[in-house]
């Protein structure tokens, strides 16, 4: 029995557990009960009031919750460009904050359509180069990719790099994010040995500027052998890996979401190495924790138990034990 493939890539997509901390839910009921009492106090068209509801707002989106968080980012954007127009400050930050929730909740074509919007209305208001431009410039680029078009991502991204490096250097940090996202739909425009050349260059300056275990440099190290092992160096993946895993465990925990995606991807390069012994030893462990950590349900220990499979009965197996069904039916 296989699947298809048993592949997960990104360390940055991360999953929530199950439930969340009692204090999240606490937080997020306060911050709304502190909207509407502001709304009461000061009215509608009160700035405080206002302020109030991006901060619950903001607040859903950081706890995973992007639909609510998008459709109360359309309502603040409603209202501010009601009171201080459509293209005032305020009224782009909730609409680019929209769009982005909007991405995160999988309605990536219709917020590619807003963070379009959004980012000609920062064109204009604050010219082609200022940072929060480029910031919007670069969400534009990221939701049409998601939306489907990966070369137009790295066609809108490559001038964002290029004043981003001008404007602000090549190793500030939304430059080299910047950096990071280009090289990944390079990789996913269909050129992975070009992303890996570029996530050489990335991984190696955040470990400079940030530390080697830094949440940033260990995505950078993570996608680096992501696109080397696609890019047909499945050992040096598998290398890289390791360390990486190492790290990541010390910095962030056996558990954490990110760890538990570079595991899944060790344990992938390791068998696409020739290991299907040690994958599958590797994704034991690993369904057991997702499992755990995670629940059973949840995508990430799913995309486990079937690499597991895949690494059991699939074609690159090798030498594995029997299949229990088809043990029971010789018998």
């Amino acid at each position: 029995m296989g699947v298809e493939n048993d592949k997960t890539q990104h360390a940055e997509v991360a999953g929530y557990p199950a439930q969340r901390p009692a204090q999240d839910v606490d937080r997020i009921q306060a911050l709304h009960e502190r909207a509407e009492a502001a709304l009461k106090e000061l009215g509608p068209d009160h700035p405080g009031a206002l302020d109030a509801r991006a901060e619950w707002a903001q607040a859903l989106g950081e706890e995973g919750r992007a639909t609510e968080a998008a459709a109360a980012f359309a309502d603040l954007a409603t209202e501010y460009a009601r009171l201080l127009g459509a293209q005032h400050p305020d009224t782009l930050l909730a609409r680019h904050n929209q769009a982005f929730c909007l991405g995160v909740s999988g309605n990536a074509v219709t917020a590619e359509a807003l963070a379009r919007d959004v980012a000609t209305d920062y064109v204009t208001l604050l010219g082609a180069d200022d940072p929060e431009t480029l910031n919007a410039r670069a969400a534009w680029a990221r939701w049409i990719g998601e939306a489907g078009d990966a070369g137009a991502a790295v066609r809108l991204l490559r001038p964002v790099v290029d004043s981003c490096t001008d404007v602000l250097g090549p190793v500030h940090a939304e430059t080299l994010t910047n950096r990071h996202q280009h090289a990944q739909w390079v990789g996913r425009a269909g050129d992975p040995a070009e992303a890996a050349r570029l996530l050489t260059d990335v991984a190696g300056e955040r470990e400079q500027v940030l530390g080697a275990e830094d949440r940033d440099t260990l995505t950078a190290r993570h996608d680096l052998a992501w696109w080397t092992g696609e890019s047909g160096g499945a050992e040096r993946a598998r290398d890289i890996l390791r360390v990486l895993v190492t790290d990541a465990v010390r910095a962030l925990g056996a558990g954490h979401p990110d760890t538990l995606v570079m595991r899944h991807n060790l344990a992938h390069w390791t068998g696409e190495s020739g290991d299907a012994g040690t994958a599958r030893a590797l994704l034991e462990s690993l369904a057991a924790d997702c499992t755990r950590i995670l629940g059973a349900e949840h995508p990430d220990t799913e995309n486990a138990r079937r690499a597991l499979d895949w690494w059991t009965w699939g074609p690159k197996a090798g030498a594995r034990p029997q299949d229990p069904k088809k043990a029971k039916k010789a018998a």
